[in-house]
């Protein structure tokens, strides 16, 4: 992901986990890693703060 204010390449400084649908059975479970971006050049006005985020769907296999 490039800063949208200086086009440098962003570095990820936080990552974590998001679940949806395990509040019911009759829906299903979803586990999503969560990528937050931040800007790494000192010249920027934005330099570390947080510019965009990305949500990546994890694949589980179910149990058998």
């Amino acid at each position: 992901m490039l800063c949208p204010e200086c086009k440098t390449e962003a570095v990820i400084m936080e990552s974590s986990y998001e679940v949806s649908g395990d509040a019911s059975p009759d829906t299903k479970t979803r586990l999503f890693a969560v990528l937050k971006f931040h800007c790494r050049n000192p010249k920027c006005p934005r330099y570390g703060k947080e510019i965009g985020e990305e949500r990546s769907e994890v694949r589980v296999k179910e149990a058998e």
